[in-house]
């Protein structure tokens, strides 16, 4: 599943390529990818009848609407909209977005098709914003997307698990503000992260996987962040040492920033929008290695079972304490 990295390499990789333009149809290949509150279907169920009667009624509100932001929250895309609509979209387990032209071969399992106007750009398109990414509410209703062709936004998704659910600004606000989102780990400060931690019982790894308690990390920064900070998955947080807790912030992030920069991991399905896969994956220390020298201590890494999910350790390097139990 696409982690915080990926997520925000494909929100920065949208960004120039359609931030500015307007929506000027909507094909939908498989009902069931389009949610809206209150008529939600998961990813083993038919839509409804009802769910099919409301459909074109919900994704119609978005044609002629102009994207004036795109933006991460936790593992989900939001793409906000003129008049106060917007989409939520989370790739799931293989969802991917991508931007082709009108003419461009359609690759199988693309459910959903978003026809974007030609759009303008003062430059050409040669900006990507600072590369960064916009903070909710940092809407650029004057900032257009590259000028020229018109463009698709695609969405693909082999396994069906993902899911655009049609918002508006209230709904979105609500999901926010309810308890299924927790802060970001980028922006999360550490006396924040500390008393967070502080008041969680269980294992660490099962605790920095919820996405309540931080939105966006998933097994495959878990694991790197657990081993660069030299703490095994299994520790209790209530035990653990401020400094260990300030490593375990420090590495968090740094990891995050590094994946960024090198647009993710591509262990499977993951790309960016232009379908260039990640580079991250060749710096993993410790995730997907079992079997391989640890490259501090020369032990071999360990694959075990933590929180459910396969986990990578070095039984060396991340030893469990008594006092960390």
């Amino acid at each position: 599943m696409p982690e915080l990295p990926e997520v925000e390499t494909i929100v920065r990789s949208l960004r120039p390529c359609i931030l500015g333009r307007k929506i000027s149809n909507i094909k939908v290949f498989l009902p069931k990818i389009i949610r809206w509150p209150g008529n939600e279907t998961h990813a083993h169920e038919e839509p409804s009848a009802e769910h099919h009667e409301g459909l074109a009624a919900e994704y119609e509100e978005l044609i002629g609407k102009t994207l004036i932001n795109i933006y991460r929250l936790g593992k989900n895309i939001i793409l906000q909209f003129s008049q106060g609509q917007y989409a939520r979209i989370h790739l799931k387990m293989t969802g991917q977005l991508l931007v082709n032209l009108p003419g461009d071969p359609l690759k199988k399992h693309t459910h959903v098709i978003f026809s974007l106007d030609r759009g303008k750009s003062p430059d050409g398109g040669k900006s990507l914003y600072g590369g960064q990414s916009l903070d909710r509410g940092q809407s650029l209703d004057g900032g257009k997307s590259p000028d020229g062709e018109k463009l698709e936004l695609r969405y693909r998704d082999i396994r069906q698990f993902g899911y655009i659910q049609i918002m508006t600004e209230q709904e979105l606000a609500a999901l926010i503000e309810g308890n299924s989102i927790g802060p970001d780990p980028l922006k999360i400060s550490f006396p924040c992260f500390l008393a967070r931690l502080r008041s969680k019982k269980g294992k660490l790894k099962a605790v920095l996987l919820d996405q309540a308690f931080l939105a966006g990390l998933g097994n495959i920064y878990v694991d790197e962040t657990l081993y660069q900070a030299g703490i095994h998955p299994e520790s209790s947080p209530l035990r653990l040492s401020d400094e260990k807790i300030l490593s375990l912030h420090q590495k968090m992030q740094s990891i995050l920033l590094s994946a960024i920069q090198h647009k993710g991991s591509s262990i499977r399905d993951y790309v960016e929008s232009s379908g260039e896969q990640g580079h991250y994956q060749d710096l993993h220390q410790v995730y997907g290695r079992a079997g391989h020298p640890c490259l501090r201590c020369g032990t071999g890494i360990e694959k075990i079972r933590v929180a459910g999910r396969g986990t990578y350790i070095c039984p060396r390097c991340q030893r469990v304490k008594r006092c960390e139990v």
